[in-house]
Protein backbone atom coordinates (compact mmCIF):
# COMPACT_ATOMS: atom_id res chain seq x y z
CA UNK A 1 0.00 0.00 0.00
CA UNK A 2 1.47 3.52 -0.99
CA UNK A 3 0.56 7.20 0.61
CA UNK A 4 -2.96 8.57 -1.28
CA UNK A 5 -2.57 12.27 -1.82
CA UNK A 6 -5.26 15.22 -2.40
CA UNK A 7 -5.22 16.27 -6.19
CA UNK A 8 -2.97 19.46 -6.59
CA UNK A 9 -0.45 17.95 -4.58
CA UNK A 10 2.96 18.52 -6.30
CA UNK A 11 4.91 15.82 -7.60
CA UNK A 12 8.02 16.29 -6.35
CA UNK A 13 5.98 15.62 -3.15
CA UNK A 14 4.66 12.54 -4.13
CA UNK A 15 8.10 11.55 -5.00
CA UNK A 16 9.72 12.45 -1.30
CA UNK A 17 7.30 9.73 0.39
CA UNK A 18 10.02 7.31 -1.90
CA UNK A 19 12.68 8.43 -1.12
CA UNK A 20 12.34 10.02 2.15
CA UNK A 21 9.30 8.57 4.07
CA UNK A 22 11.11 10.35 7.48
CA UNK A 23 9.87 13.23 6.28
CA UNK A 24 5.57 12.38 5.90
CA UNK A 25 3.79 12.35 9.57
CA UNK A 26 0.57 10.98 10.18
CA UNK A 27 -3.21 12.18 9.84
CA UNK A 28 -3.45 12.85 13.85
CA UNK A 29 -0.36 14.37 14.80
CA UNK A 30 -0.10 17.85 14.91
CA UNK A 31 1.69 20.14 11.69
CA UNK A 32 4.89 20.28 11.69
CA UNK A 33 6.92 22.89 12.75
CA UNK A 34 9.77 24.91 10.49
CA UNK A 35 13.12 23.39 11.36
CA UNK A 36 16.13 24.07 10.48
CA UNK A 37 19.67 22.51 11.58
CA UNK A 38 19.91 25.33 14.32
CA UNK A 39 16.37 24.11 15.78
CA UNK A 40 16.95 20.23 15.40
CA UNK A 41 19.84 19.97 16.64
CA UNK A 42 22.13 22.85 17.76
CA UNK A 43 24.87 21.40 19.96
CA UNK A 44 26.16 19.30 16.66
CA UNK A 45 25.01 22.37 14.05
CA UNK A 46 27.76 24.48 16.16
CA UNK A 47 29.92 22.04 16.21
CA UNK A 48 30.10 21.03 12.63
CA UNK A 49 30.48 25.19 12.29
CA UNK A 50 33.36 25.05 14.55
CA UNK A 51 34.97 22.24 12.71
CA UNK A 52 34.20 24.72 9.36
CA UNK A 53 36.31 27.20 10.71
CA UNK A 54 39.33 25.95 11.87
CA UNK A 55 39.76 23.74 8.57
CA UNK A 56 39.48 27.31 6.69
CA UNK A 57 41.62 29.09 9.04
CA UNK A 58 44.43 26.14 9.35
CA UNK A 59 44.35 25.85 5.11
CA UNK A 60 44.60 29.66 4.61
CA UNK A 61 47.61 29.82 7.20
CA UNK A 62 49.05 26.54 5.70
CA UNK A 63 48.49 28.47 2.30
CA UNK A 64 50.20 31.66 3.51
CA UNK A 65 53.36 29.82 4.77
CA UNK A 66 53.84 28.29 1.66
CA UNK A 67 52.87 31.27 -0.59
CA UNK A 68 55.57 33.09 1.78
CA UNK A 69 58.44 30.23 0.61
CA UNK A 70 57.65 29.94 -3.10
CA UNK A 71 56.44 33.75 -4.22
CA UNK A 72 57.02 37.31 -4.41
CA UNK A 73 55.67 38.82 -1.22
CA UNK A 74 53.41 41.36 -3.24
CA UNK A 75 51.67 37.95 -5.50
CA UNK A 76 51.57 36.08 -2.05
CA UNK A 77 49.43 39.15 -0.21
CA UNK A 78 47.30 39.40 -3.10
CA UNK A 79 46.27 35.91 -3.11
CA UNK A 80 45.62 35.52 0.99
CA UNK A 81 43.43 38.24 0.80
CA UNK A 82 41.75 36.34 -2.70
CA UNK A 83 41.84 33.06 -0.30
CA UNK A 84 40.84 34.81 2.73
CA UNK A 85 37.30 36.51 0.69
CA UNK A 86 36.72 33.28 -0.48
CA UNK A 87 36.56 31.21 2.56
CA UNK A 88 34.64 34.21 4.10
CA UNK A 89 31.99 34.03 1.72
CA UNK A 90 32.09 29.43 1.63
CA UNK A 91 31.77 30.48 6.08
CA UNK A 92 28.84 32.44 5.16
CA UNK A 93 26.86 29.97 3.12
CA UNK A 94 27.28 26.96 5.71
CA UNK A 95 26.19 29.83 8.15
CA UNK A 96 22.93 30.72 5.73
CA UNK A 97 22.60 26.53 5.14
CA UNK A 98 22.29 25.83 8.12
CA UNK A 99 19.46 28.29 9.33
CA UNK A 100 17.49 27.86 6.15
CA UNK A 101 14.75 24.66 6.45
CA UNK A 102 15.36 21.75 4.27
CA UNK A 103 13.36 22.02 1.15
CA UNK A 104 12.26 18.58 1.17
CA UNK A 105 10.69 19.18 4.40
CA UNK A 106 9.48 22.09 3.87
CA UNK A 107 7.46 20.90 0.94
CA UNK A 108 5.63 18.37 2.97
CA UNK A 109 5.21 20.68 5.62
CA UNK A 110 2.92 22.84 3.68
CA UNK A 111 1.19 20.14 2.21
CA UNK A 112 0.36 18.35 5.84
CA UNK A 113 -3.18 17.32 6.15
CA UNK A 114 -3.11 16.31 1.84
CA UNK A 115 -1.60 13.22 2.35
CA UNK A 116 -2.64 9.82 3.91
CA UNK A 117 -0.17 7.23 5.02
CA UNK A 118 -0.45 3.42 5.23
CA UNK A 119 -0.19 3.97 9.21
CA UNK A 120 -3.11 6.46 8.98
CA UNK A 121 -5.51 2.97 8.21
CA UNK A 122 -6.31 -0.26 10.09
CA UNK A 123 -6.05 -3.49 8.56
CA UNK A 124 -9.65 -3.27 7.04
CA UNK A 125 -9.29 -0.32 6.00
CA UNK A 126 -5.58 -0.68 4.24
CA UNK A 127 -6.65 -3.56 2.36
CA UNK A 128 -9.51 -1.85 0.96
CA UNK A 129 -7.96 1.40 -0.07
CA UNK A 130 -4.88 -1.59 -1.43
CA UNK A 131 -7.18 -2.83 -4.11
CA UNK A 132 -8.39 0.63 -5.23
CA UNK A 133 -4.69 1.98 -5.99
CA UNK A 134 -3.81 -0.92 -8.00
CA UNK A 135 -7.31 -0.20 -10.04
CA UNK A 136 -6.70 3.10 -10.37
CA UNK A 137 -2.69 2.10 -11.49
CA UNK A 138 -3.63 -0.42 -14.09
CA UNK A 139 -6.16 2.32 -15.97
CA UNK A 140 -3.85 4.98 -15.69
CA UNK A 141 -0.82 2.86 -16.89
CA UNK A 142 -3.06 0.95 -19.56
CA UNK A 143 -1.94 1.13 -23.29
CA UNK A 144 -5.23 2.36 -23.95
CA UNK A 145 -5.58 5.35 -21.45
CA UNK A 146 -1.75 6.28 -22.44
CA UNK A 147 -3.09 6.28 -26.34
CA UNK A 148 -5.95 8.73 -25.38
CA UNK A 149 -8.65 6.21 -26.37
CA UNK A 150 -10.10 7.11 -23.03
CA UNK A 151 -9.35 10.72 -22.80
CA UNK A 152 -13.68 11.25 -22.55
CA UNK A 153 -13.31 9.71 -19.64
CA UNK A 154 -10.70 12.16 -17.87
CA UNK A 155 -9.07 9.78 -15.90
CA UNK A 156 -5.85 12.05 -14.80
CA UNK A 157 -8.53 13.99 -13.10
CA UNK A 158 -11.47 11.85 -12.49
CA UNK A 159 -8.92 8.66 -10.72
CA UNK A 160 -7.16 11.00 -8.43
CA UNK A 161 -9.77 12.61 -7.10
CA UNK A 162 -11.47 9.09 -6.36
CA UNK A 163 -8.61 7.83 -4.36
CA UNK A 164 -8.53 11.04 -2.42
CA UNK A 165 -12.66 10.44 -1.58
CA UNK A 166 -12.00 6.96 -0.91
CA UNK A 167 -8.97 7.27 1.57
CA UNK A 168 -10.52 10.16 3.31
CA UNK A 169 -13.69 8.12 4.05
CA UNK A 170 -11.35 4.93 5.07
CA UNK A 171 -9.47 7.44 7.41
CA UNK A 172 -12.61 8.17 9.54
CA UNK A 173 -13.87 4.75 9.26
CA UNK A 174 -10.53 3.82 11.10
CA UNK A 175 -11.00 6.39 13.86
CA UNK A 176 -14.68 5.68 14.41
CA UNK A 177 -13.71 1.91 14.65
CA UNK A 178 -10.96 2.42 17.02
CA UNK A 179 -13.74 4.77 19.00
CA UNK A 180 -16.16 2.20 19.17
CA UNK A 181 -13.42 -0.31 20.18
CA UNK A 182 -12.20 2.29 23.12
CA UNK A 183 -15.70 2.64 24.54
CA UNK A 184 -16.96 -0.61 24.44
CA UNK A 185 -13.75 -1.62 26.22
CA UNK A 186 -15.42 -1.65 29.54
CA UNK A 187 -18.45 -2.84 30.66
CA UNK A 188 -21.49 -2.60 28.14
CA UNK A 189 -24.36 -1.26 29.53
CA UNK A 190 -27.85 -1.10 27.97
CA UNK A 191 -27.71 2.56 27.97
CA UNK A 192 -24.75 1.86 26.05
CA UNK A 193 -25.37 -0.33 23.78
CA UNK A 194 -28.75 2.06 22.65
CA UNK A 195 -25.87 4.79 21.61
CA UNK A 196 -23.06 2.12 19.99
CA UNK A 197 -26.05 -0.11 18.06
CA UNK A 198 -27.00 2.78 15.47
CA UNK A 199 -23.63 3.73 15.28
CA UNK A 200 -22.44 0.33 13.99
CA UNK A 201 -25.15 0.37 11.70
CA UNK A 202 -23.84 3.46 10.18
CA UNK A 203 -20.11 2.63 10.07
CA UNK A 204 -21.88 -0.99 8.19
CA UNK A 205 -23.61 0.79 5.99
CA UNK A 206 -20.42 3.25 4.84
CA UNK A 207 -18.09 0.31 4.84
CA UNK A 208 -20.65 -1.63 2.50
CA UNK A 209 -20.65 1.74 0.36
CA UNK A 210 -16.74 2.28 0.34
CA UNK A 211 -16.53 -1.94 -0.94
CA UNK A 212 -19.47 -0.97 -3.87
CA UNK A 213 -17.41 1.83 -4.83
CA UNK A 214 -14.05 -0.26 -5.09
CA UNK A 215 -15.70 -2.83 -6.87
CA UNK A 216 -16.51 -0.48 -9.19
CA UNK A 217 -12.89 0.89 -9.62
CA UNK A 218 -11.92 -2.70 -9.94
CA UNK A 219 -14.12 -3.44 -12.65
CA UNK A 220 -13.32 -0.39 -14.68
CA UNK A 221 -9.49 -1.70 -14.35
CA UNK A 222 -10.97 -4.96 -15.95
CA UNK A 223 -12.58 -3.57 -19.14
CA UNK A 224 -9.37 -1.28 -19.54
CA UNK A 225 -6.99 -4.64 -19.24
CA UNK A 226 -9.36 -6.07 -21.83
CA UNK A 227 -9.31 -3.65 -24.06
CA UNK A 228 -5.53 -3.28 -23.72
CA UNK A 229 -5.50 -7.31 -24.19
CA UNK A 230 -7.63 -6.66 -27.54
CA UNK A 231 -5.36 -3.63 -28.58
CA UNK A 232 -2.19 -6.29 -28.59
CA UNK A 233 -3.87 -8.88 -30.05
CA UNK A 234 -4.43 -6.23 -33.07
CA UNK A 235 -1.39 -4.56 -32.72
CA UNK A 236 0.40 -8.36 -33.45
CA UNK A 237 -1.99 -8.61 -36.50
CA UNK A 238 0.04 -5.95 -38.39
CA UNK A 239 2.81 -7.98 -39.18
CA UNK A 240 0.01 -10.05 -41.49
CA UNK A 241 1.30 -8.84 -44.81
CA UNK A 242 4.78 -10.06 -44.07
CA UNK A 243 3.35 -13.46 -43.55
CA UNK A 244 1.23 -13.18 -46.28
CA UNK A 245 4.58 -12.45 -48.26
CA UNK A 246 5.97 -15.22 -46.61
CA UNK A 247 3.94 -17.86 -48.01
CA UNK A 248 3.85 -16.37 -51.56
CA UNK A 249 7.71 -16.87 -51.83
CA UNK A 250 7.58 -20.47 -49.94
CA UNK A 251 4.01 -22.22 -51.15
CA UNK A 252 3.57 -20.16 -54.23
CA UNK A 253 0.79 -22.45 -55.25
CA UNK A 254 -1.10 -22.73 -52.29
CA UNK A 255 -4.37 -22.05 -51.22
CA UNK A 256 -5.67 -18.23 -49.99
CA UNK A 257 -7.34 -19.65 -47.21
CA UNK A 258 -4.48 -18.23 -44.77
CA UNK A 259 -4.88 -14.97 -46.01
CA UNK A 260 -8.67 -15.09 -45.58
CA UNK A 261 -8.20 -16.09 -42.09
CA UNK A 262 -6.23 -12.81 -41.62
CA UNK A 263 -8.86 -10.91 -43.21
CA UNK A 264 -11.43 -12.36 -40.56
CA UNK A 265 -8.90 -12.29 -37.60
CA UNK A 266 -8.30 -8.86 -38.09
CA UNK A 267 -12.11 -7.47 -38.92
CA UNK A 268 -13.24 -10.13 -35.59
CA UNK A 269 -10.37 -8.32 -33.56
CA UNK A 270 -11.39 -4.77 -34.07
CA UNK A 271 -14.95 -5.45 -33.38
CA UNK A 272 -13.60 -7.21 -30.31
CA UNK A 273 -11.27 -3.88 -29.32
CA UNK A 274 -14.46 -1.60 -30.21
CA UNK A 275 -16.61 -3.46 -28.04
CA UNK A 276 -13.99 -3.21 -25.51
CA UNK A 277 -13.37 0.30 -25.14
CA UNK A 278 -17.07 1.03 -25.22
CA UNK A 279 -17.24 -1.51 -22.12
CA UNK A 280 -14.42 0.37 -20.44
CA UNK A 281 -16.56 3.96 -20.76
CA UNK A 282 -19.45 2.40 -19.75
CA UNK A 283 -17.76 1.14 -16.75
CA UNK A 284 -16.05 4.52 -15.99
CA UNK A 285 -18.91 6.17 -16.25
CA UNK A 286 -20.45 4.12 -13.04
CA UNK A 287 -18.04 5.50 -11.08
CA UNK A 288 -19.52 8.53 -9.41
CA UNK A 289 -21.14 7.92 -6.44
CA UNK A 290 -24.65 9.57 -5.05
CA UNK A 291 -23.82 12.77 -3.05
Amino acid sequence: MEPVFAPGVPGRVRRLSATRPELFVPADAARPKRQSAWSVAPGNTFGTLLVWLAVCVGGWILALIIMAATLPAEVAAWISVALAGVAVVATGGVLVRSMVEDRGHKAVRLEHGKYLLPRDFDSEAAGLLSRAQLAVRTVLEATVTQRGLLDEMKNELVLPEQLWDIGQVLREQTVLRARQREVARGMVTAELETVLGPQRRALTLSVDAIKRKVSLLERYAERVRSADAALRAEAALEDGDRYIELLARTEPVGDSSVVQDFTDEANALHKTLTQSINAARDAGKTLALPE
